[in-house]
């Protein structure tokens, strides 16, 4: 009976782990910085050191840094990442975030992606 006690308290603990890491909000995971792997623009393909070589970091403050230089402000919204720069505004589309992985898409051409590891 000890054993069941101990298998029972440790699934439910198991479980109680994965409920709060999988219940994080985007706004929350994005906070960091995160390294571009790969870029799909119109059918074609570019991966990490091919012509894609940039960062971005995502402050707490809502204040976005490209490449380590203040770039403008960003806000997420459910599934929907805002960066605005100098006035100007564009929705991304959040198809995918992890403590690790990002994946965001243009909304008028959901097929043209962008990847990015946490680092």
């Amino acid at each position: 009976m000890k054993k069941f006690k101990i298998a029972a308290m440790l699934m439910a603990f198991v479980a109680f782990s994965f409920a709060m890491t999988s219940c994080q909000k985007a706004e929350d995971l994005i906070i960091g910085k995160w390294q571009c792997v790969k870029v799909v623009d119109n059918g074609q393909t570019y991966t990490e050191g091919e012509n894609v070589d940039f960062t971005y970091e995502f402050k707490a403050d809502n204040t976005l840094a490209m490449n380590g230089i203040s770039y403008g402000t960003y806000a997420v919204d459910g599934d929907v990442l805002t960066i605005t720069v100098m006035g100007f505004s564009q929705n991304l589309n959040i198809d995918k975030i992890t403590k690790s992985k990002l994946v965001l898409s243009d909304p008028d051409k959901p097929e043209n992606i962008a990847e990015f590891k946490k680092i």
